[in-house]
């Protein structure tokens, strides 16, 4: 079964290739589109609507970045009054996609070698589940995590390290434990509720 992805960014594209690893193992995903933001996202959203026209899954992931409103609301959003074909997805993580990746509350211990007791128990209600990361990973024992992942101090306004995507990426695909995650993530387990339908026989 051929998937495009589309996503907002390098980060989005690790955790859809792995739910659809987990949840669609007979998927092969033949094109990522990672497009820089929301906007480039609805822009492209009508070429994703010809390729799902085509019978290809399209998965789109995208963040809601802000606490009012709701999912239906951000997909109508990008949608702009297209007609969705039943095999394009569209997901919305709620806030952010480091709301799913948090959810996996044992592993990000685990993996950065803090408490869990630290961890956010529900990400999903946080006003900034990026920051939560960074703060996290600030407190970690293990030097290349610290200083790749939460910003020196002189680098200002960054809101992460230079290592964050590529550090962040790694733990997605060797370590995070989705079926653990969708139990503290209410969008994570839609998402991957709706990823099992449209791959089922």
């Amino acid at each position: 079964m051929p998937v495009t992805v589309a996503v907002e960014d390098v980060l989005s594209a690790s955790v859809a290739a792995r739910l659809l690893a987990r949840y669609a193992p007979q998927s092969e995903i033949t094109q990522v589109m990672v497009l820089g933001g929301i906007n480039n996202l609805k822009r492209r959203m009508r070429d994703l609507v010809q390729i799902a026209g085509r019978e290809e899954l399209v998965l789109a992931l995208a963040d809601m970045d802000r606490p009012e409103g709701c999912p239906p609301g951000r997909v109508s959003e990008l949608s702009g009054g297209l007609t969705i074909a039943p095999n394009l997805l569209i997901r919305i993580a709620v806030l952010e996609i480091e709301s799913w990746i948090l959810a996996d509350r044992d592993g990000i211990a685990q993996w950065l070698g803090v408490a869990l007791s630290i961890v956010p128990r529900s990400p999903e209600t946080l006003a900034d589940p990026k920051r939560a990361m960074v703060q996290l990973a600030s407190r970690s024992p293990h030097r290349a995590l610290r200083e790749g992942i939460a910003p020196g101090p002189v680098r200002g306004t960054h809101r992460t390290g230079a290592g964050y995507n590529t550090l962040a990426s790694d733990f997605v695909a060797r370590l995070w434990n989705p079926e653990t995650a969708r139990r503290n993530a209410p969008s994570l387990d839609r998402a991957i509720s709706r990823i099992s339908e449209l791959a089922a026989p």
